[in-house]
This record gives structure tokens, sequence and C-alpha cells, in this order.
């Protein structure tokens, strides 16, 4: 673990999925918390950023020291009467380093910021996390402005190219015990992979999913924005680049990142919808437009997202809704599928 001052914003807004594009995707808000990830997922596209590239030491985990400057963005976000949610697990584990902040500054992590959030009712925060140091965060009463989401994913996939983060049946267990504490929590079953028997491991996923009941569930599959770039990548990091076999040469129809063959993600994605209880909110993460009709899905709040009447999702929605012009690409004038 490296540790230094943030020299930049610690609150930063996603630029979003580009101009005329027709991935349903928004500028949500990130905390950057920290930065890489001790854990070595084969998957993980933080291998290929470029800081992370020149700097390979920090890939493994960076911790901010500058810890009053963070909390002082934090209080200025949160003045905004505008209700927004913020992420933290974005660009890094957003839980993994609550530990390392207590050895560097005293006080865990989630102590610095769980406070300011339950201090207040129109913003929410979400920690994305695959770890298990909950101890820290039940020391703290729990907030409905606070959510707890755990990476999840089918046991064989977590042992196979998840490597040295806790099975997904440990992340399971953390999650139980938090909503048992009183704590708000959801999923993101993701990445998706196809391996041989996908529909028992999963199937056996999404029982876990269903006994804990929790908001939302964000659905995701295998996923690189180059084809070679991510294998390489992880396999110049010694992880498991086999996973690769299963993405298709294509991207998908907006030409955003190479995915699984539309097909089978359509088949799984409509397995595991299926397989949820029906008082469970699905969702897709950074996915066309396409694959959103074909599941006949609708989009009602994703993630990142407080909800489908977020005030970003109505920016987003007001710069589709423009005149095509001569320039504007083709396509930006449909809607995105929302829920009426």
């Amino acid at each position: 673990m490296i540790t230094k001052p943030r020299g930049s914003n610690f609150i930063r807004q996603f630029g979003g999925p580009g101009e005329g594009t027709q991935i349903v995707c928004y500028k949500f808000w990130q905390l950057v918390v920290a930065g890489g990830c001790p854990y070595r997922c084969a998957y993980c596209f933080l291998q290929t950023v470029p800081w992370f590239r020149f700097r390979p030491d920090e890939l493994y985990g960076l911790v901010y020291t500058n810890v009053d400057d963070m909390v002082e963005e934090i209080k200025k976000w949160l003045a905004d009467p505008i209700p927004k949610m913020m992420i933290a697990g974005e660009l890094q584990d957003g839980l993994v380093f609550d530990s390392a902040y207590k050895k560097t500054s005293g006080k865990a992590l989630t102590h610095h910021i769980i406070p300011l959030f339950a201090a207040q009712k129109r913003h929410r925060l979400i920690f994305l996390t695959k770890s298990t140091q909950i101890q820290h965060a039940l020391e703290l009463k729990p907030t409905p402005q606070v959510v707890f989401s755990w990476s999840v994913n089918a046991e064989e996939v977590g042992a196979t190219w998840e490597h040295g983060a806790p099975l997904p049946s440990e992340r399971f267990a953390a999650a139980k015990k938090m909503k048992r504490a009183g704590w708000p929590i959801r999923f993101r079953l993701d990445p998706m992979i196809p391996y041989p028997n996908w529909k028992k491991g999963y199937g056996e996923a999404i029982r876990r999913i269903n006994a804990l009941s929790p908001e939302m569930v964000t659905l995701g599959s295998l996923r690189a924005t180059s084809y070679n770039g991510l294998r390489n990548a992880s396999k110049a990091n010694g992880r498991d680049e086999s996973i690769f076999d299963y993405l298709t040469e294509e991207k998908d129809p907006s030409g955003f990142k190479y995915r699984l063959p539309f097909a089978k993600q359509v088949e799984m994605f409509r397995f595991a919808v299926g397989q949820l209880k029906t008082n469970i909110k699905p969702a897709l993460c950074k996915e066309d437009r396409a694959l959103w009709k074909a599941l006949g899905m609708h989009f009602d709040g994703c993630h990142c997202l407080l909800g489908r009447n977020d005030s970003i999702v109505k920016e987003r929605h007001a710069e589709m809704r423009q005149p095509k012009t001569a320039d504007r690409p083709a396509g930006l004038g449909k809607s995105l599928p929302i829920m009426a």
C-alpha cells in the first residue's frame, strides 16, 4: 500500500458514454476514496488505465493522506439542494481500504464519510465492493442514506478469475450481516461469464440474492474496450487471461465495448431476470439500447442513480430529444427505454 496526498478533486463526474451513443448510461458522481485495488481479478479494467500502466506499483493500492480535503469536498457536494447519488468504488474497491484509512488517519474511511451522509436526507452514497471488511461500518448506526453494494458472481467464476478477493459466498455472508444490522444493500451480478454449467452457478448466486432481498440487482457481462488490450494487460500482470476467450470480436451496436456474443448475453440476462424475485428491481449497466429492447426491459433507475427521476437522467433525455442536425449522429433523437 502506498500513501500520498491526492492532487486533484476527490469528487468527479463520469464523462458519459459519448455523443450520439445508444449506450444507456448517465454522468454519475464518483468519490475517489483511493486508487487501485489489492485484488487480482483477471478482467479488471484498471489494468489498462494509463495512470496505473505508468505507475504499476499503485495498481494494488494507493491511500490518500489529505482526508480533510476529501471531507470538505463532500460537505460542499452535500450542500447542493438537488438530490443526487454518489458512488465510491468506480476507480477502486470502495471498502477494502477502510482499515488502511484507520491506520493512516486514525479513523476508518467509513467513519469519515458515513456520518456526513447520515446527517442529511437529500443525497445517498453507495460503497461498491468485493471486500468483507464490514467491521468498522458495523460500529456505526445504519442510515438509509448509505448503501452497501457487493459485486458478486457464480462461485466458480470467483474462484477462477477473481484471485485475492473473498469468494462470492463470503461476500454474501458479509451482505447478510449488514442487512441484519439495518443497512440498505444492493448487488452487482457482474461480469456474467458463460462458463460450462453456468446456469447452475448463477442459479445458486441468484438464490442467495433472493434470500437477502436487496434494493436492486444490476446485471453486467464480460466486456472490454480493446479486444486484446485488457487480455494482454491481464497476462502481463500474471492473471488468468483465459476469461477473454469468451469475448466476441465484434463490438456492441454502439461500438462502445467488445462483449459476449449478443445472443448469449440476451440468454444469460433473461435467465437472471427470470430467476430474480419480482420485488427486486433489475437494471443493466452501460449496455446498448438494443439489449434493453431485446430483453423487453425499461429503464427504471440504475446502480449509480437515485432512480429514473434523477436529475442526471432528465439532463440526458433533454440531450437525446434535441433536433437532429446535419452533423448530429443518427439515432440521437430517439428516446431511451424509460418505464412509463
